[in-house]
């Protein structure tokens, strides 16, 4: 990049010098103006004297533009990644989760996870909440950590995580889902004032077969409350739609 910036110095300086040899050589032939060889050699001289400068400025300003063009790509990138990815965690955030899901759904049914953190507020009000990121930051770790080819996770908002898998049943999207309980129960994460606490999660699973996505969620979002009523660090799969349920959750769409 530099040595093809100085080359367009040399270059530009070069015609300049020529442009200005060829006008003096003009009006050197012009009948009554008698410019001497001495004039031209001082106006050749005074040419590059002027036009290397003004070369190597308009260098150094097209180098800062293409900084600036680098920095406010740079920027979008890191805009358009802000936009998509939750901060702390990595993972997608709900609007974008939410979204892949849907695209998801409309080619294949699969299982949606929703799973929430126990006792979250306990752990911020207890140790604070630079331990409550730690704990987040840990939990997505594991999440992306168990993950298969074709999954899709996200943070939802808070302690509430959301995952799609692609599974063959219930049996297996619910062994999945206790795969990741017992990885996030096994972890032990630091406090500040040098001990250790082990987060457990509470998840409802729900078949996305035949539902909208809201209707997947509310049916994933009732299996988790389920998890919850039963004493928390559990895995509750949603039972199969029954004709009520079906007109339940139409009713409430509508």
């Amino acid at each position: 990049m530099k040595s093809q910036g100085w080359r367009n110095v040399a270059a530009g300086t070069a015609l300049s010098v020529t442009g200005a040899a060829v006008l003096l050589q003009i009006a050197a032939l012009l009948p009554g103006l008698g410019i001497s060889t001495q004039f031209i050699v001082s106006g050749l001289i005074v040419a590059l004297a002027v036009s290397a400068p003004v070369c190597l400025v308009l260098l150094r300003q097209q180098a800062r533009i293409a900084g600036l063009h680098s920095d406010l790509a740079q920027a979008f990138q890191r805009l358009e990644r802000s936009a998509q990815v939750d901060g702390m965690t990595g993972l997608t955030n709900r609007d974008v989760f939410i979204e892949m899901t849907r695209d998801a759904m409309a080619d294949r049914a699969g299982w949606l996870i929703v799973a929430d953190v126990d006792h979250f507020k306990q752990i911020n009000d207890d140790f604070g909440h630079g331990v409550g990121d730690r704990v987040l930051v840990a939990i997505g770790d594991a999440i992306q950590g168990n993950l298969r080819a074709g999954d899709l996770c996200g943070r939802l908002g808070g302690e509430e995580f959301g995952l799609f898998l692609h599974a063959r049943g219930g049996r297996e999207a619910h062994a999945a889902a206790e795969r990741l309980r017992r990885t996030v129960s096994e972890l032990g994460i630091s406090t500040f004032a040098g001990g250790e606490i082990a987060p457990t999660l509470s998840l409802g699973i729900a078949a996305s077969q035949g539902l909208t996505f809201s209707e997947v969620m509310r049916r994933a979002d009732e299996a988790l409350y389920e998890a919850k009523r039963q004493g928390r660090n559990r895995t509750v799969l949603a039972s199969e739609p029954t004709t009520e349920n079906h007109l339940r959750l139409v009713a409430a769409k509508a």
